[in-house]
């Protein structure tokens, strides 16, 4: 019981540890790197509307029960606070999502600390964790930027 009491806090404290840098340091990166996709953050042509996220997810079922942590570090950005439709509002939104995007791609990643210190099944463990918790994020992340370039668009 002692050594499964250890592997858990061990875990824990990781993913704990993990999510709180990456969180923080994402709030840090420079608004410029964000003003526009790279790699990662670039929207396939079947996401462009957003209708796909509806149809086959049907994100709008559950989007508004993931929690919003992105004031957590107090210059980050809560998302919810956008009250108004204008450009620069929207703008700040796009690039917003951009952050919270490259910041649930890394903390994915996070798994792989796990392999130093866990068996294999342990390890399979974490990675399924990582993308079962994060994903959701991302996608939701995805549509609201499909989404929002649109009506900037529209407004254009």
């Amino acid at each position: 019981m002692r050594d499964f009491i250890k592997f858990m806090l061990l875990n824990t404290g990781t993913w704990v540890l993990w999510f709180f840098i990456v969180g923080y340091l994402v709030t840090k990166i420079k608004d410029k790197y964000l003003e526009k996709d790279y790699l990662f953050t670039s929207l396939f042509e079947f996401e462009k509307d957003g209708t796909w996220f509806k149809k086959y997810l049907k994100i709008d079922k559950w989007k508004d029960r993931v929690p919003e942590l992105g004031g957590y570090f107090g210059d980050g950005f809560e998302k919810r606070t956008v009250a108004d439709a204008q450009s620069d509002q929207i703008k700040l939104f796009i690039r917003e999502t951009r952050r919270a995007e490259l910041a649930h791609w890394v903390m994915t990643a996070g798994w792989i600390f796990t392999t130093a210190f866990n068996p294999l099944w342990a390890i399979v463990f974490n990675l399924v964790f990582a993308h079962v918790v994060n994903f959701p994020c991302l996608i939701i992340q995805r549509y609201n930027r499909a989404r929002l370039i649109k009506v900037l668009n529209y407004k254009s």
